[in-house]
């Protein structure tokens, strides 16, 4: 039978300083521990708690959400869909009284306070986070017109940086339109969606049975990002 090599404090130091606790006791449950090794052992440093620190929703900090609320983008080694995400995380709670509204209207002769935007609001993330070609209508139903139009309209499997349409596609009112920032396991979304309740409001439905617009339209589909 194979016999194991005891292990020796000087190996044991060694595998230590190259390795960290975690694969060191790895090797000591394979192996057969001498005296002087389960001593050894037992002395490995605990690794370091996680220190506790303010944050903001969806894990960033509060300076992280406030830098992104700037428009600053994410990181340019995320992907398009990821930079999508987070500019779209980093706008929740931007009111349409607040003069970092007007931002998503550049041009476009209105204000948060005279007219619908949540299609400015999602034409805004996907421009902010480098979409070359972004519709630019008011109308949320006019979004997933635009999508038809450019062969990007799809009716399921979103993706986390998607446009979700609520209404049929058609460049008439009464829809709505928002951003995809998470798909789950269990079938809903996360989104994140202008003009709700006034503001930059983060939601979590089914897509099924969610609603939106003045007209509590379904969901009708999704337009996925030019170059995603």
């Amino acid at each position: 039978m194979h016999q194991t090599r005891p292990l020796t404090p000087t190996t044991l130091a060694t595998l230590k300083q190259r390795t960290g606790r975690t694969l060191a006791l790895a090797v000591l449950a394979a192996a057969a521990l001498t005296a002087t090794g389960a001593a050894e052992a037992l002395a490995l440093p605990a690794t370091p708690a996680a220190t506790s620190t303010s944050t903001a929703a969806d894990g960033a900090t509060a300076a992280d959400a406030d830098t992104l609320r700037e428009g600053a983008a994410a990181p340019a080694a995320a992907t398009l869909r990821d930079r999508i995400v987070a500019a779209a995380r980093g706008q929740i709670g931007v009111t349409q009284g607040s003069s970092a509204c007007q931002k998503y209207l550049p041009g476009k002769g209105q204000t948060c306070r005279n007219t619908s935007w949540c299609a400015a609001f999602a034409e805004w993330t996907w421009r902010h986070a480098g979409v070359k070609n972004v519709p630019t209508t008011l109308l949320g139903r006019g979004v997933g017109k635009w999508g038809q139009e450019h062969h990007l309209f799809h009716t399921g499997s979103p993706k986390p940086g998607d446009l979700v349409v609520y209404g049929p596609p058609a460049y008439e009112r009464g829809g709505h339109v928002g951003v995809v920032v998470s798909v789950n396991r269990d079938g809903t979304l996360d989104t994140v969606e202008g003009n709700v309740s006034d503001k930059v409001t983060h939601r979590h439905i089914d897509p099924r049975t969610a609603k939106g617009g003045v007209k509590n339209w379904k969901i009708s589909g999704y337009v996925t990002p030019p170059g995603a």
